[in-house]
């Protein structure tokens, strides 16, 4: 095991595993790794660039068959996948859940744009018959509290890593004291606006009111711009989107830009969407949201354009028109719009850039299947519920998605 996230998860994991009878060792790179383990383990003070080397040695020695680690897009596990792969070492990559609530992936070789998952409609209504229903979701019930607490034990840990785990560079774009500080301050303007963002909500979705739509932003650093687009920053994304926006949407259109509720803060998106909308001309018709119902949003827009944000699987169950504009699994024709932003201002009002209801149910029961596991990854419920389900995929010989693709081979589009 590599890195895991910022809970007892990978512990509990690895206890799992040691009781279905496996070996589990874990790779510590912080302090925090430490605090979140028991049982064999091995330190890892390598700088970036000695990790590929040392990763080789270590899957070359024959000692190990699995990796398993939260996330690959990890500057600590980008050299680990490539060696595993190089040594057919099966990868399990686990990530927060494609459809959440109540769900974690799993996937084996990558997630999200590195997901093997594919972009194919037809294959998926070809596979769904082939797979079974999922069984009813079991609630893992509200997380937040449990997470914010084991943020905190874990970066306690990490403040005495530049004398022991000196080389370390994490995969978070920021010092973990300006992040919590910058919580705190949001935190407090979040609650003293969430009652005027929801009157605003209810406003752009009164009759009569103005077409609007919907952006999606992603937390700042989010693999997804920085790995899985061609954007590098959130600025670089609403600039592109403002452009589009103002020449060709329609004159009486909105354009209502909703933060996402984990965004730490330090960027300040509501200063930097009022200069581009005072730069575009259009502030008359911009709304910046820090809260507001997203369903009753996505019930009313007219479309919803975004990244690869988790609310696109929103907005399929509200069959709200989108554009994904990262490599997203959701990316495909009869799900999201398949042409560019420029085009969709307009095909967005029609019928037919709906999602396809049945494509959804079709893709929703293959990638629930293939990929999801039913848990959470913070509380006691969650975690021991995740491990329950978690434990039989990983000792299988295949991966149920790889079972599937060799079954029914679909050509991978990049």
């Amino acid at each position: 095991m590599l890195q895991g996230l910022r809970s007892p998860f990978f512990l509990r994991l690895a206890q799992g595993l040691r009781a279905a009878g496996a070996r589990v060792t874990k790779l510590h790179f912080t302090l925090g790794d430490h605090l979140y383990w028991r049982g064999s383990a091995q330190s890892c003070h390598k700088p970036e660039a000695a990790l590929a080397a040392h990763y080789e040695q270590l899957l070359a020695s024959g000692s190990f068959t699995d990796l398993v680690l939260f996330g690959d897009c990890r500057p600590v596990h980008q050299p680990a996948i490539a060696q595993a792969r190089a040594l057919g070492i099966p990868v399990h990559v686990f990530e927060e859940g494609y459809f959440r609530p109540d769900w974690v992936t799993l996937e084996r070789a990558g997630v999200n744009g590195y997901s093997d998952l594919p972009r194919d409609p037809n294959w998926y209504r070809k596979v769904q018959s082939h797979v079974p229903a999922s069984e009813p979701t079991t609630e893992v019930g509200p997380a937040m509290s449990a997470r914010i607490l084991h943020d905190i034990a874990y970066n306690a840990g990490n403040l005495l890593n530049p004398l022991f785990y000196r080389h370390y560079q994490s995969h978070v774009p920021h010092s973990i004291l300006a992040e919590y500080l910058s919580y705190a301050r949001r935190f407090v303007q979040v609650r003293a606006k969430r009652a005027r963002d929801q009157r605003g909500v209810e406003q752009l979705c009164a009759s009569p009111a103005p077409p609007f739509y919907l952006v999606a932003l992603q937390v700042a650093g989010d693999s997804q711009l920085t790995v899985h687009s061609r954007f590098k920053s959130s600025e670089d994304f609403l600039h592109e989107v403002f452009d589009s926006f103002v020449g060709h949407a329609s004159r009486d259109a909105w354009l209502v830009i909703k933060n996402h509720p984990l965004d730490p803060g330090l960027q300040r998106h509501d200063r930097l969407v009022a200069r581009l909308a005072n730069e575009y001309g259009c502030a008359a018709r911009v709304v910046f949201l820090d809260s507001g119902n997203l369903p009753q949003l996505l019930d009313n827009a007219c479309g919803l354009v975004t990244v690869n944000s988790t609310s696109i699987g929103q907005a399929m169950f509200h069959r709200c028109p989108t554009i994904a504009m990262g490599s997203s699994i959701f990316a495909m024709p009869g799900l999201t719009f398949d042409g560019s932003l420029d085009a969709f201002w307009g095909a967005a009002k029609q019928t037919h850039a709906r999602p396809d209801a049945a494509l959804f149910r079709a893709f929703s029961r293959v990638v629930r299947w293939a990929t999801q596991i039913n848990g959470g990854l913070y509380t006691e419920r969650g975690i021991g519920l995740a491990v329950q389900n978690a434990v039989p995929n990983l000792l299988a010989p295949e991966g149920k998605l790889q079972a599937l693709l060799r079954q029914f081979p679909c050509e991978r589009e990049s």
